[in-house]
């Protein structure tokens, strides 16, 4: 089973799209910061979609540059879906290494034939 990593600070966006993913049948980890993130890759992760603006002013692109760096257990070539309400971030998701950028409001049905597409590149 192939294990997405989830991080959004709305808990209502993390645990629908937790619920959606599991029903396409993906593991779901589903994170509010990118400390969680960072811990739930401890295992080994297929995929992360984070989006861009977190809590407390942190940003998703810090995570993403951490996961290109090596700063994070999971590989560097993970996966990385970004998304984010303002279409000027993706430029800056783009350069940082995002494998994708989604423009909300996206349809999460979607969200799973993204994931699909790029991990069959990997």
């Amino acid at each position: 089973m192939k294990k997405i990593i989830v991080v959004d600070d709305d808990h209502t966006i993390v645990n629908l799209l937790k619920m959606l993913l599991e029903l396409d049948g993906f593991q779901v980890d589903a994170c509010t910061t990118i400390e969680q993130a960072k811990t739930a890759a401890a295992t080994p992760v297929n995929a992360f979609v984070v989006d861009v603006n977190l809590s407390r002013g942190t940003s998703g692109i810090d995570l993403l540059r951490d996961v290109r760096a090596g700063e994070t257990d999971a590989a560097a070539d993970t996966v990385v879906i970004m998304t984010s309400g303002d279409h000027r971030r993706q430029s800056e998701c783009q350069k940082a290494g995002a494998d994708q950028f989604l423009l909300k409001p996206y349809p999460p049905s979607a969200l799973s034939g993204y994931i699909n597409t790029l991990l069959s590149k990997r």
